[in-house]
């Protein structure tokens, strides 16, 4: 098992959660999100698996972001813990994603953003 191409393949499926043609699609959404899925926002709010489902296709801005830093640890061979620093309209805030293998896809369990000031 290659974990770096594991990893890169979390990375980049999380860079797609990013992107207003997948947030807008409930079908590639979830293939991204677990049922379990819980997101800690950096507004302070709590989202789980059907308000993230049924909220995001209705975003209609796309976003424009500046990555500033991301890296993986693994933290067993199902578990893969994304940890990134982003700069989304102005705001930067710290990140951090736990991505689960589900029957043999990876899939987002749990996320934060937590706004930092620079």
């Amino acid at each position: 098992m290659d974990y770096n191409n594991i990893e890169e393949k979390i990375v980049e499926n999380e860079l797609k959660l990013l992107d207003k043609n997948i947030r807008n699609n409930k079908v590639e959404l979830e293939k991204l999100l677990s049922k379990n899925f819980i997101e800690y926002g950096s507004s302070g709010s709590i989202y789980t698996f059907d308000e993230t489902i049924n909220s995001l296709p209705n975003e209609t801005n796309e976003i424009k972001y500046r990555m500033i830093k991301i890296e993986t640890k693994r933290l067993s061979e199902n578990i893969v813990l994304v940890l990134y620093t982003i700069e989304i309209d102005n705001i930067v805030s710290n990140r951090s994603s736990i991505w689960q293998k589900e029957n043999k896809e990876w899939k987002i369990i749990f996320h934060q953003g937590t706004k930092i000031k620079i």
